[in-house]
């Protein structure tokens, strides 16, 4: 399989691991790797040569573990120095899978706009895996007619603009809650990426299911149980695992990723499905007592539980479906918006000119006693460009995976 760029902030080799767990994995695969290193040269040796399509140069690495020993913990630094020796588009051994690496605004167009459908699938793991179904979700689902559907669900029923002006109001009352939060605790040190990550996952907990519940106090219970989980959850996400570089070895889960994926994923459609059996409950209550009850803004779970009912294939969807676009609008929402917000306080910190620009900027478009309103961000152009340079030198992820949906 072909596969450009990789995504991690560990170090992708056993050996750098701090923990017993990482060093028993270590000591584990060291001792595999010597037994399958013997029989590869074997079997290297008898097999027929095949003729391969050219493939651009990259760095030598080991037998069976390529350039692992090689890369580190800091793969954007690295992958940049190689790409100052090899070029733009360099390929890379890691593990038993070659990865293609292009770093070029010219190729990477090429990649995620021009040739998009042919690089439309997204490498699996372990652990992504784990947590959606097999696979079921609109990240790793393959590119096909199943992937267009829920693209479609996503930009057409969920994300309209009708829902998103809908949802206005709670966004704002959490963006208010913050910011108390924040005036409260003038002249005491504030945790950015905490404060983000709350004010965000309390916002997609009311759009995906705060809207019909019963009471306010019911919706809180289910959002402050799926937080104290979730963010365990983005870090094992994001932990290398050796089951991905060496598929042989998936079996044995020796970093005990897996065990942890599932564990978390079973806590999580726990209060999935208590969340809609209570809404399928709500509506047949609604259903009984007739016509003449207020309607209420739709909320996501609402959308999606109504497409369950539809007979044609190509709308529909299954309650796995259904879970695991739940779950992918939370976790995608989480972990972006939440980097991004504390890579930007972190460099306004260190540009205090910037900073100051930005401030006057907002002074003379929203005022000084008054609140920014989604209104005002057409007109806001300085931090607009502040927000865009902030996402091109410090982006919530250093790289973007995936791989090909057919042979080229």
């Amino acid at each position: 399989m072909l596969n450009t760029g990789v995504s991690a902030k560990r170090s992708w080799w056993p050996w750098h691991a701090n923990d017993e767990k990482g060093e028993l994995a270590g000591a584990i695969v060291t001792a595999l790797l010597s037994v399958f290193a013997v029989f590869w040269f074997l079997w290297a040796a008898k097999k027929p040569r095949k003729v391969i399509p050219p493939l651009p140069p990259g760095p030598r690495g080991f037998p069976l573990v390529g350039y692992l020993p090689f890369l580190g913990t800091d793969l954007h630094r690295k992958f940049e120095e190689l790409a100052g020796v090899y070029g733009p588009i360099y390929k890379v051994w890691l593990g038993n899978k070659l990865w293609v690496v292009v770093s070029s605004p010219l190729l990477v167009k090429e990649v995620v706009r021009d040739q998009d459908t042919i690089f439309a699938n997204h490498d699996s793991y372990i652990a992504g895996l784990a947590v959606t179904y097999g696979g079921s979700d609109i990240t790793l689902l393959p590119y096909g007619p199943d992937w267009r559907k829920l693209r479609k669900i996503f930009t057409r029923d969920l994300l309209s603009n009708a829902n998103l002006d809908g949802s206005f109001t709670l966004r704002r009352e959490e963006v208010k809650k913050s910011i108390r939060k924040v005036y409260d605790k003038i002249g005491t040190p504030v945790n950015v990426g905490e404060l983000v990550f709350v004010t965000v996952m309390n916002t997609i907990m009311s759009m995906v299911w705060g809207g019909t519940r019963h009471g306010d106090q019911e919706g809180t219970d289910i959002g402050s149980e799926f937080k104290s989980m979730l963010w365990e959850l983005m870090v094992l996400l994001g932990k290398p695992n050796v089951s991905d570089l060496f598929p042989v070895l998936a079996r044995f889960d020796l970093q005990g990723i897996e065990k942890e994926a599932k564990k978390i994923f079973q806590w999580c459609e726990r209060i999935l499905d208590c969340a809609i059996d209570e809404r399928m409950n709500l509506a047949k209550a609604k259903l009984e007592e007739g016509p003449g009850t207020t309607e209420q803004r739709k909320d996501f779970l609402q959308i999606l539980l109504e497409l369950t009912e539809r007979e044609d294939a190509a709308t529909s969807l299954s309650m796995t479906q259904v879970k695991a676009l739940l779950l992918d609008i939370v976790i995608g929402a989480l972990d972006t918006t939440t980097t991004t917000m504390e890579w930007l306080a972190a460099e306004l910190m260190q540009h205090q000119e910037v900073m100051t620009k930005v401030s006057e900027e907002l002074t003379r478009v929203v005022g000084l006693d008054n609140l920014v309103e989604e209104s005002h961000l057409s007109k806001l152009h300085y931090l607009d460009v502040v927000i865009k340079r902030d996402l091109a030198f410090t982006p919530s992820t250093p790289f973007h995976s995936t791989s090909l949906s057919k042979p080229i």
